[in-house]
């Protein structure tokens, strides 16, 4: 993903102002939050009664003010699907808002139930590291591919008619059709791109989501200055995009192209796992399920990018030469352990 340290730049001054507007209500310093993620921070509340409560909200440097409604309440509506329809172990929401309703002008938020436990990332990967440390045992990656392969069996069971955002009857929110998206929202946090174009328009088809989702490749390379680093890189990336775009049509499953579709959560993996301790890998609780929305059979059905807890767009991944990158042999050794996992649950 091709990154914009001005842009960066700009996000914190945001998120400054905004804790700066926090602090205004504190009578005795600063505030300072339990939880600071990639995409929202937190603060947990003890209440009297024992209650325990997680309140959340977007992070201004990592999500734009047009689409913060958008992203919780997308997620509000996948928490209520998942919590309806399956044994997945996910919050429970006791109040939600979006930017209208926040009372001190805060923008959107979650009040969910707190669930006690450690999260798997800080296990498997140490905390600051993104990649699955290799003295994680084969033992303890079986115990959490088979927990993670039932809940996405589970999640498979649900189907939808067409690709878009998700239905909304809990929120109410009328979002466009065609969805928000990890890789949308990463375009606009590290390049400052609108990658959008027309989602008002449905995809159909998987080929024609497929077509839409390439687009916004094609619209940050055109309109992001940082995205190429001279002649040469501005070439390879364009004949790439346009070789991909030649062979889309041959890679698209023709017996899922027309649906039924899928509850595509696009930041599921192990990060999102609440373990209940480093001893016991048991998953008690999966959260921060954001980027939500119906999708194809066949991009639920790939390979799990989480395997080695790090996306493959981080320079770890990167050919050198044409030769593939280290990490690649790492991740075909977990997606072997994975595949028999899944096969073993089914």
């Amino acid at each position: 993903m091709d990154y914009d340290q001005g842009i960066d730049f700009s996000h914190q001054v945001q998120e400054d102002i905004w804790v700066d507007e926090i602090n205004k209500f504190r009578v005795n310093g600063p505030r300072r939050w339990l939880l600071k993620w990639l995409y929202n921070v937190c603060q947990k509340f003890l209440f009297e009664d024992g209650t325990t409560l997680l309140l959340r909200f977007p992070r201004v440097k990592s999500i734009s003010p047009n689409y913060a409604d958008e992203k919780v309440a997308m997620e509000v509506e996948a928490l209520s699907i998942i919590r309806e329809r399956t044994t997945i172990p996910v919050p429970k929401i006791r109040a939600w808002g979006l930017t209208d309703a926040s009372p001190l002008g805060l923008g959107p938020f979650i009040l969910m139930e707190f669930i006690e436990g450690v999260c798997l990332n800080n296990i498997f990967t140490g905390g600051d590291f993104r990649l699955l440390k290799t003295d994680v045992s084969e033992g303890d990656l079986k115990i959490v591919y088979r927990q993670m392969a039932n809940f996405m069996l589970q999640i498979f069971e649900i189907d939808f008619e067409r690709i878009g955002s998700l239905p909304t009857p809990i929120t109410g929110y009328s979002p466009p059709a065609l969805p928000l998206t990890w890789k949308l929202q990463e375009i606009i946090r590290t390049g400052g791109v609108d990658a959008s174009g027309d989602r008002t328009q449905c995809s159909s088809t998987t080929l024609e989501y497929f077509q839409y989702v390439i687009q916004q490749d094609w619209k940050q390379l055109l309109y992001q200055p940082s995205s190429i680093a001279g002649p040469l890189d501005a070439l390879s990336k364009y004949s790439s995009l346009k070789t991909f775009e030649s062979v889309l049509p041959e890679t698209v499953n023709v017996k899922h192209e027309n649906g039924p579709f899928k509850l595509i959560c696009d930041d599921f993996g192990p990060a999102n796992m609440i373990v209940k301790s480093e001893q016991d890998l048991t998953i008690v609780g999966v959260v921060d399920l954001e980027w939500a929305y119906a999708g194809p059979a066949q991009l639920f059905g790939s390979a799990p990018w989480w395997l080695l807890h790090d996306r493959p767009v981080n320079v770890e991944w990167d050919t050198k030469g044409g030769d593939p990158p280290e990490v690649s042999t790492r991740y075909f050794d977990c997606l072997k352990i994975f595949q028999e996992t899944l096969a073993k649950e089914e």
